[in-house]
């Protein structure tokens, strides 16, 4: 009789996990097929933890997005491409007849093929913003930008000559802003490049012109 009783105890204790299992695996949340396989697409990039907007003198890296000609989205804080200075996205510009013509969607869109769905790295450059936007020069990059403090550390962002900044400039879809790439501002104007092609205000009159006061002083 005492052994009958240990076997109905021990079927008690394994119906009761086996109940608290089946409960658990009814409960959890499930994942979408469709889900799992776009995590294993972006998985890389999206693992990566956030970083802190409100610290502008972070190294980013990761997918981007340019929400115009000299901005862009990556890992959740607005980039500003330093030392140049891009049409604003609601900005139009005249062509060599005259005509008006979307010049602030096409840098933004020009910016976008320079990136082309690659991961792109970011590293902080410039005398902090009075703001604290993000500033800094920007890569198509395999990896994020090494850290500057360490001896002999080389990469994709060594020299700023293939930062978007820079191309940006050479395409002749920005202007440069503090004389940095003032060079290959002139080589675009003679080659009639992008904006260059017709004519166009510089971004710094049309803000002042058309935004509010407080939103004139960033390029």
């Amino acid at each position: 009789m005492r052994v009958s009783k240990v076997v109905i105890a021990l079927l008690v204790v394994a119906g009761v996990a086996a109940a608290g299992i089946f409960a658990y695996e009814v409960a959890r949340p499930r994942v979408h097929p469709i889900k799992q396989a776009d995590a294993a697409k972006y998985g890389v990039q999206a693992a990566q933890a956030p970083v802190d907007p409100a610290d502008p003198r972070t190294s980013l890296f990761g997918l981007a997005r340019a929400l115009d000609g000299d901005t862009l989205l990556i890992q959740g804080v607005e980039a500003d491409l330093w030392t140049i200075d891009a049409p604003e996205l609601a900005q139009t510009c005249e062509d060599k007849d005259g005509r008006s013509w979307a010049c602030g969607e096409a840098a933004r869109e020009h910016l976008e093929k320079l990136i082309g769905g690659r991961q792109v790295a970011c590293r902080p450059e410039g005398p902090p913003t009075t703001d604290g936007r993000w500033l800094g020069l920007c890569f198509v990059a395999d990896a994020p930008c090494p850290d500057a403090t360490e001896e002999g550390a080389t990469g994709a962002c060594e020299s700023d000559l293939k930062s978007l900044n820079l191309a940006m400039v050479e395409d002749g879809w920005a202007a440069d802003f503090e004389g940095q790439y003032a060079d290959s501002e002139s080589a675009a104007q003679d080659r009639k490049a992008g904006l260059w092609a017709g004519k166009f205000e510089s971004p710094a009159q049309w803000r002042a012109r058309e935004l509010p006061r407080d939103l004139t002083t960033q390029p």
